[in-house]
């Protein structure tokens, strides 16, 4: 009976023993089984997000690329537009300095015009002093014609009168004196028309 009893507690023993084991496995199973889910779910996810990296990546490179290839060709712009503003300033340059020459130019004109009128201006009231002294010349020299007898060669000359022909002289030297009276006597009255005195014009000088 001890033996029987023995064994069937040995048995019972073991058949918890064996249970217990039993279920510590399959909870050891069920968490495998939950970390496999997890580590699956999370292998996914991690997929999913590396390919969305990847894909970032590769739109990143893309843009990349654009971004590089403007900024070549913005580049190629800018030597360009460097070439083109050189270019310009040279030419800005020239434009300046023909300004500033065109500029002396025209002070120096304006320069030799100023000086060129007041010479002008000088030249001017010296003729015209000039004229006016020839005017009263000639007023005085016709005033002294008028009491100059007009039958002298040398009268006339200086009058500026044509000389009288050499029969006209003989002819008034062959003539009688007229009686002498205690009036004055009156010059001969010629019998050509006497020619205004002509007044020396002198040339002006171009103004």
């Amino acid at each position: 009976m001890r033996s029987q009893a023995f064994l069937l507690t040995v048995l019972v023993v073991c058949s918890l023993g064996l249970a217990g084991y039993v279920h510590h496995k399959r909870k050891e199973e069920v968490k495998l089984v939950k970390h496999a889910s997890f580590q699956n779910v999370k292998h996914r996810v991690t997929s999913d997000v590396l390919r969305e990296y990847m894909t970032h990546v590769v739109e990143s490179n893309s843009l990349l690329d654009k971004t590089n290839k403007q900024i070549v060709d913005l580049t190629a712009e800018v030597k360009e537009a460097q070439e083109a503003s050189d270019a310009k300033r040279g030419l800005v340059e020239t434009c300046t300095g023909d300004l500033k020459r065109i500029t002396d130019e025209i002070a120096g004109i304006d320069t030799e015009k100023n000086n060129a009128d007041e010479e002008f201006k000088k030249k001017k009231a010296n003729l015209q002093e000039q004229i006016g002294n020839l005017k009263k010349e000639v007023e005085q020299h016709s005033k002294v014609c008028d009491y100059i007898k007009k039958d002298s060669d040398e009268g006339r000359k200086l009058c500026g009168l044509e000389a009288l022909p050499k029969e006209s002289v003989a002819k008034e030297d062959k003539k009688e004196e007229p009686p002498k009276d205690d009036k004055k006597e009156e010059p001969p009255k010629d019998d050509k028309k006497e020619e205004p005195p002509k007044e020396d014009k002198k040339e002006e000088p171009p103004k």
